[in-house]
């Protein structure tokens, strides 16, 4: 009898390693598909898409603080591959800006007609990276950023017709196409250069 019981835990063992092997072979073959976050609420149903930019560790870490921070926020997150009543598109970039190493992202929200709602950026500056860039992004850095991208999300799902607050970095889509780029504002010659976060705001649009 102990054999037999014995087997069967090795088996279902086997089982559970295999299926996060599978998991995570999903969300690190390409940084932009198979995002791994799923979490069950009520309310609307948010998928994310993809996040394109960050190397797979990054990538990795970012995937969990964002998951942890909708669960603190009682946000449904569905698998990319289900229903829902969102999608999300996420683009990351890197960035040395006199010295200095900057992380940007946005995050472009896409409703059920497949039209952008809502589009949220924002900018981390860090230190001088050594060599690689990315190695600003510690633990805290990622948690700001999932932490900051949630409650902006989480506002806009409890409100969706209420207004930006204008120091949220957060923009609510008015094109009605979806993808529609966005055309930067002109400046003037003695204005300072686009921020790391405009930068990536006008590359994601292209």
């Amino acid at each position: 009898m102990e054999p037999k019981r014995a087997a069967r835990a090795r088996s279902m063992a086997c089982a559970a390693v295999a299926a996060l092997a599978a998991l995570a072979s999903g969300c690190t073959t390409s940084n932009t598909s198979n995002v791994a976050l799923t979490t069950a609420s009520t309310g609307p149903t948010i998928a994310f898409d993809s996040i394109d930019g960050p190397p797979v560790g990054i990538f990795n870490r970012l995937v969990d603080n964002l998951s942890s921070e909708a669960q603190v926020r009682n946000l449904a997150i569905a698998s990319r591959e289900g229903a829902a009543s969102y999608r999300v598109r996420g683009y990351l970039a890197a960035q040395v800006i006199r010295g200095r190493t900057h992380i940007s992202w946005v995050w472009d929200v896409y409703d059920d007609d497949k039209l952008r709602a809502l589009r949220i950026t924002g900018e981390e500056a860090g230190g001088r990276a050594s060599g690689d860039p990315w190695s600003v992004a510690d633990d805290g850095m990622l948690r700001r950023i999932a932490r900051a991208s949630m409650d902006r999300l989480a506002a806009y799902l409890g409100n969706p017709g209420a207004p930006v607050d204008p120091g949220a970095s957060t923009a609510i889509a008015t094109a009605p196409e979806a993808d529609a780029p966005a055309k930067p504002r002109r400046r003037a010659r003695s204005a300072a250069a686009p921020s790391a976060a405009e930068r990536l705001v006008m590359s994601s649009a292209r």
